[in-house]
């Protein structure tokens, strides 16, 4: 009796050719992301965007356009991050058209003031 050739795989090893394959090309999520653009417009021009612990606030936002701060924002309880980002994206428009930062970090009744 002969060996039996085993046919050979031909997909990788867990499935990682069907994964990579279903993945979404980068056109196609421009195409379908207008969401966050003034977050993505900011990155895009060399700025940044920081979302987490600035000592002693925790869950700060904060969008930098590379010469001077346009948002500061604090998470708001039960706010999950989708809607964090939203606003600080908001935040960022109404900056760009008023010319003045969006602040709630530095709030009036403190001594202490953040720069970023």
């Amino acid at each position: 009796m002969e060996p039996r050739r085993r046919p050979g795989r031909s997909n990788a090893p867990g499935g990682l050719a069907r994964s990579l394959s279903s993945t979404p090309r980068t056109a196609e999520v421009k195409a379908s992301a207008p969401a966050w653009a003034h977050i993505q417009q900011i990155i895009e021009s060399g700025g940044q965007i920081m979302l987490g612990t600035v000592a002693p606030i925790r869950g700060a936002a904060v969008a930098h356009d590379g010469k001077k701060t346009l948002a500061m924002l604090r998470h708001r309880p039960g706010e999950a991050v989708q809607e964090l980002l939203a606003r600080l994206d908001a935040a960022i428009a109404t900056a760009n058209s008023t010319g003045s930062r969006v602040d709630e970090i530095n709030v009036a009744s403190s001594d202490t003031r953040y720069e970023f």
